[in-house]
């Protein structure tokens, strides 16, 4: 039988390999690399939680119950976040998502992606003249 290519984020199995695929490439980035290492980041345990939120915000089960915006603030205290990590951020996404998934719900992973960092961006930035928006007109 011929192989049809990935198949799409259905499960919690599927987005786990998403998130690990993401995370072996952003904790290597030039850009990212740093940012997570100034965490930082404890992979056993952050990998079960933002699991948890991509399968409730994907599949609308699971049981995230975090506050992304309380930690990021936190992160960007000590590690000023920039848009151009927002864009790394977003480039790795989408590459892990498509190396990893296809159908509807990998492209709403993208998406929300997407809508995620236009929130965080504008919540980390507020009031700051120089926020570019490349990646904010992101067309579904």
């Amino acid at each position: 039988m011929a192989d049809s290519g990935p198949s799409d984020l259905g499960s919690r199995e599927v987005i786990d390999q998403l998130l690990t695929r993401f995370y072996d490439r952003a904790l290597h980035d030039v850009l990212l690399g740093p940012v997570f290492a100034a965490a930082p980041l404890d992979l056993a345990t952050h990998l079960p939680r933002i699991g948890d939120f991509w399968q409730r915000t994907l599949l609308g089960t699971g049981r995230y119950g975090g506050q992304p915006m309380v930690v990021h603030r936190e992160l960007h205290s000590r590690v000023p976040l920039t848009p151009a990590m927002f864009d790394r951020w977003l480039e790795l996404w989408g590459d892990a998502v498509d190396d990893t998934a296809s159908g509807p719900v990998a492209e709403q992973a993208k998406s929300t992606a997407h809508r995620v960092a236009e929130a965080m961006q504008r919540q980390l930035f507020a009031g700051r003249q120089t926020l570019t928006l490349v990646n904010l007109h992101h067309q579904d």
